[in-house]
């Protein structure tokens, strides 16, 4: 491998732009060089201050000589299949959550990776690099609680254009939290149940609102409230629960203002915002750990088991009931 890593990154929306430009401008060891979309014009603007070249398929950057790996921010619909393609190609691939929109494929993923004899691949599940999430994290570690028990998390976005469908919320959204209670509990999930309500009838008659409860095989318990349709702003905390006390995250970092009777303090509007520090920090290391090939971070096999427990929460919502959640067996790969 190159000194100075090669990047395409397949999908110029808002994460993959995000990922574009925190590689060209914030990852010293990396250099953009290949930008796709399917939207020509969108690939070439975010292309174009690195100088990269413009692919309008998937494929065809992945095969380019000129991109040693490939960060995926592409429409879920499509990560699996290019996460597989990556592999084919020998070339280590940053994959944007979900890894894919159903266990078959993941599964697919996982054994095609396996069958390497080496991780390529990490899934960005950024919360395992967010300064706040890292804090609790090493607090856990320390014993500064004592025995982890109970992990509570909410997960609060403004509402977007089209409304997500019930399942959609748990796909695209609720994996995050599932694998910061699997991270921060250091278990596994065994059972899921979820229950819910419609915010706005006259926007969706889905769950957009959901408050969802994980059994983990050790005996830790979790709960995760996800709302998309917060009508205030952007918000992710969690709060962890032990035998000797608690750790939080932070609140707000932004300033407080009295005036007139009231304080007020502002939100962040998206998860762009929130998690700023935590993309640049997750492109730096994942950079580093392809460089030096020590693979570190969210693994596939991590995406496959959130994957499963958030599908068991959409079979929760249509059967009424908890639904177990089945860990195969840990391929040797993954430690």
């Amino acid at each position: 491998m190159t000194e100075q890593l090669r990047v395409g990154v397949i999908g110029t929306g808002g994460m993959g732009g995000r990922h574009a430009r925190n590689i060209d401008a914030q990852t010293p060891g990396a250099r953009l060089t290949a930008v796709m979309d399917i939207d020509a014009d969108r690939a070439a603007e975010v292309a174009e201050p690195a100088g990269a070249a413009v692919f309008t398929d998937g494929h065809d950057l992945i095969g380019a000589g000129s991109v040693d790996a490939v960060i995926i921010a592409s429409p879920d619909a499509t990560h699996a299949e290019l996460a597989a393609a990556c592999l084919d190609a020998g070339k280590p691939a940053l994959v944007e959550k979900p890894l894919a929109t159903d266990l078959t494929g993941a599964a697919g993923v996982v054994e095609a990776e396996a069958k390497r004899g080496r991780r390529l691949l990490q899934v960005g599940l950024m919360r395992h690099y967010d300064p706040q999430h890292v804090a609790v994290k090493e607090a856990v570690d320390r014993g500064d609680i004592g025995r982890p028990l109970m992990f509570r998390g909410w997960h609060r976005n403004p509402p977007e254009a089209r409304p997500p469908t019930s399942e959609e919320v748990l796909v695209n959204a609720a994996v995050h939290d599932i694998y910061s209670a699997r991270w921060l509990l250091g278990d596994e999930v065994s059972e899921v149940f979820v229950r819910g309500t419609t915010i706005n009838p006259e926007r969706t008659d889905q769950w957009d609102l959901q408050l969802m409860t994980l059994t983990m095989a050790g005996g830790a318990i979790a709960t995760v409230e996800v709302n998309k349709d917060s009508g205030f702003g952007y918000e992710v905390g969690v709060e962890m629960s032990g035998s000797r006390g608690m750790v939080s995250t932070a609140p707000h970092h932004t300033p407080v203002i009295r005036r007139e009777g009231q304080m007020r303090q502002s939100v962040e509007p998206d998860w762009l915002e929130r998690f700023a520090t935590a993309y640049v920090i997750e492109v730096q290391a994942w950079v580093a750990s392809v460089l030096h090939d020590r693979p570190e971070g969210p693994t596939a096999w991590d995406g496959y088991l959130t994957l499963a427990a958030a599908l068991a929460g959409a079979m929760s919502i249509e059967t009424g009931v908890p639904v177990p959640v089945e860990t195969p067996d840990r391929p040797p790969i993954y430690g």
